[in-house]
């Protein structure tokens, strides 16, 4: 929560499986490490995860530490990954994401990754939001099959039949990553211009740019200009506040001018990325005065960092603040931050909730570099 009493919303956490047992595809390790160098690259020194942390199978209970009490997180929303063509157990699994959620009711909701190749694709998305009462589902544009890389895009008829079946049942969100790819999947697959078609058919659905602004910034803001159904998710885009401010100040900028502050929502992109950082740099942001002349880009007011840090993402899960205040007022978490409060210990330091590794955790951790 925000030192003025606002809440704190994360629109995507994970449970990330870095350990080495978890790999499938040759690039896996590869993809480990490009994921802890961007994170170099991303945060203070203070933050960068220490290795024996990071290359590990991080567990919904450490994640849970992470979020509520190493920041002023209050509400995150969990991402699953359908990544099981790289990973064992998709990279995100699903199952960790549940069990987050049925230990944190009011605090975590779920968007639950979908591959439309696979032949029950349709009857997951019907049985995860029926039976498991999900906020959305997770897509993801590229996959790996016998030996080759395959585009999976929204406008694509492969796709189609799971968006429809998600706008029949009232699914509100559709999470698609667009951002720089890992490993060897052609940039071509992340671009955003499948995103405007997907939209323009489908108006009951919003769809979430994941990693909006990082790349492809100005295909992403004249999308959201065009549809209010695109909404621009600022995982790892947000952690540049911290390290690019001048290129996070144009990307925001971009999205103010063109599309107003109404649909960005902030991410953490945790366990990747600790979530205090970008938090902190977002609140004390001011847009340089050269780009606000020179750019027309409108001054960032303290409503709409409270809008992007928290509200908007309420708003598009059709919550209410003050209920969800109530819903956390006293919980062992609230509990245990005005603990660490008492102390002058909040938010804890990073990483430093996270249990110790074993020893044989450790010996398995290897690193290629």
């Amino acid at each position: 929560m925000l030192d003025n009493g606002e809440l704190v919303v994360d629109a995507v956490s994970h449970c990330f499986n870095h350990a080495e047992d978890n790999h499938l595809h040759p690039h896996s390790q590869r993809w480990d490490d490009e994921t802890y160098e961007l994170g170099e690259q991303l945060m203070p020194d203070e933050y960068v995860f220490p290795e024996e942390i990071f290359y590990r199978n991080h567990q919904p209970e450490e994640l849970e530490r992470l979020l509520f009490l190493e920041s002023q997180i209050d509400y995150s929303v969990y991402h699953s990954l359908p990544l099981d063509d790289y990973f064992k157990d998709g990279y995100v699994s699903r199952e960790k994401g549940f069990e987050l959620r049925d230990r944190n009711p009011n605090r975590v909701g779920m968007i639950v990754d979908i591959n439309p190749l696979e032949d029950d694709a349709v009857e997951q998305v019907e049985y995860y939001a029926k039976e498991k009462d999900v906020d959305g589902i997770k897509l993801y544009p590229a996959r790996y099959q016998n030996g080759r890389d395959l585009s999976l895009q929204l406008n694509q008829d492969t796709v189609r039949p799971v968006l429809e079946k998600a706008a029949d049942l009232d699914i509100g969100t559709v999470g698609i990553h667009k951002f720089i790819p890992f490993a060897t999947a052609p940039v071509k697959y992340f671009k955003i211009d499948d995103v405007e078609e997907a939209a323009l058919a489908f108006p009951e659905l919003n769809f979430e740019v994941i990693h909006a602004g990082f790349s492809f910034l100005e295909e992403t803001v004249f999308a959201m200009a065009s549809h209010d159904n695109v909404y621009a998710n600022i995982e790892n885009t947000a952690h540049m506040a911290c390290s690019r401010p001048k290129k996070f100040a144009r990307s925001l900028g971009e999205m103010l001018y063109w599309a107003g502050p109404e649909r960005i929502v902030f991410s953490s992109g945790a366990t990747a990325l600790h979530p205090q950082p970008p938090i902190d740099a977002i609140w004390d942001f001011e847009m340089p005065e050269d780009l606000r002349a020179g750019e027309d880009y409108p001054e960032v007011t303290q409503e709409d960092k409270e809008k992007i840090l928290g509200k908007n993402k309420l708003r598009l899960m059709g919550k209410d603040p003050e209920q969800v205040k109530k819903d956390i007022e006293g919980d062992k978490w609230d509990q245990k931050i005005q603990e660490l409060k008492e102390r002058g210990e909040y938010p804890a330091p990073p990483w430093s909730t996270y249990e110790e590794p074993t020893e044989e955790a450790s010996k398995e951790r290897k690193r290629y570099v």
